[in-house]
């Protein structure tokens, strides 16, 4: 009875699957794994504030088609919200790629 007792209560031997690396390089030690967790971070952290300003954007663009709809604005003030809220996402999204290039 204890000789099963022990073998269920043995430590797995399973191996592991490998830490993937960092997509941005890192390999040599310690400090380069960290340094290119860090710049991953920093790359998901500018696609977050893309993605929050996509979503200010169409906040915005919504209610003012809302605004449109109940005759309290125009459909200029909206088209001009599209335009400049598409050229401020773009403007943003490329931002981020020039900056994940250099980190890179």
């Amino acid at each position: 009875m204890s000789l099963s007792l022990g073998v269920m209560a043995a430590p797995a031997m399973a191996g592991l699957p490998p830490v993937e690396p960092p997509s941005s390089g890192g390999g040599g030690g310690l400090m380069d794994t960290i340094k290119g967790y860090l710049q991953d971070g920093i790359i998901l952290g500018g696609l977050v504030v893309a993605a929050v300003a996509f979503i200010v954007v169409a906040n915005s663009a919504i209610s003012t088609f809302h605004e449109v709809r109940e005759g309290k604005s125009g459909w200029m003030k909206f088209g001009a919200i599209v335009v400049v809220g598409v050229i401020l996402v773009v403007a943003v999204i490329w931002l981020i790629g020039k900056s994940a290039e250099i980190l890179v």
